[in-house]
């Protein structure tokens, strides 16, 4: 119920008391059989350790294809009344898996992609949003919209090269380009994101981070 996967679990609990005499913790079940013998069973009481269930989780979760926790991530969309693509999802997964220790953990690291953000970090707003901030966002719109082709490799050349020809600093506008688009400072490579959502979508977070967060 948790969402802990059945082998991460049982690859868990095996180590608990015993171990294969080697530096190797990820076992498949045919490895335990293979390996397990009541001598390296240990006589000391165990600890159970529910971080390392998480690493194990963790593990495991990785292994598995970004089409195979799409469809498990997918009751969560359903709940939240989120109707995706499929392919726009596994491309999501692809972003956030390795931050994920869990399927429960999906939602939270990627709930921007799915839902524009209506508040902004108060702590990120005093320290990055500047007096000069809406002139670097309004020109930044007018880069973004000047781009025929919105992939992330394109976008992040163009926005580059614009913030090194206008000598800005990198991070007065990448902070704040994020805060715009996600709501806080969290989430993979910026301009993965904005090409998942779209140049539209991206606009218009700028847009509304302009009319909503006071100077």
């Amino acid at each position: 119920e948790a969402g802990y996967f059945p082998e991460a679990v049982v690859n868990f609990l095996a180590l608990l008391g015993w171990n294969p005499g080697t530096e190797q913790e990820i076992l498949s079940m045919e490895e335990l059989i293979h390996l397990f013998s009541l001598e390296k069973v240990s006589k000391s009481g165990a600890k159970f350790d529910y971080e390392k269930g998480k690493w194990f989780n963790h593990k495991y979760l990785q292994e598995k294809s970004n089409k195979e926790l799409a469809l498990l991530f997918a009751p969560v969309l359903k709940e939240k009344n989120i109707t995706t693509d499929e392919t726009i999802i596994i491309k999501i997964i692809g972003l956030i898996k390795e931050r994920s220790n869990l399927i429960a953990d999906f939602w939270e690291q990627s709930a921007f992609f799915f839902q524009a953000p209506t508040v902004y970090d108060e702590k990120v707003v005093q320290k990055r949003w500047k007096s000069e901030t809406p002139q670097l966002m309004s020109e930044l719109i007018a880069v973004l919209e000047s781009i025929p082709e919105f992939s992330a490799a394109n976008t992040e050349e163009v926005v580059k090269t614009w913030i090194a020809q206008k000598e800005y600093n990198m991070g007065a506008v990448m902070n704040a380009f994020r805060l715009s688009v996600v709501g806080e400072l969290k989430g993979p490579h910026m301009f993965d994101i904005i090409a998942v959502i779209g140049k539209k979508e991206t606009i218009d977070r700028i847009n509304n981070a302009l009319k909503n967060i006071p100077i």
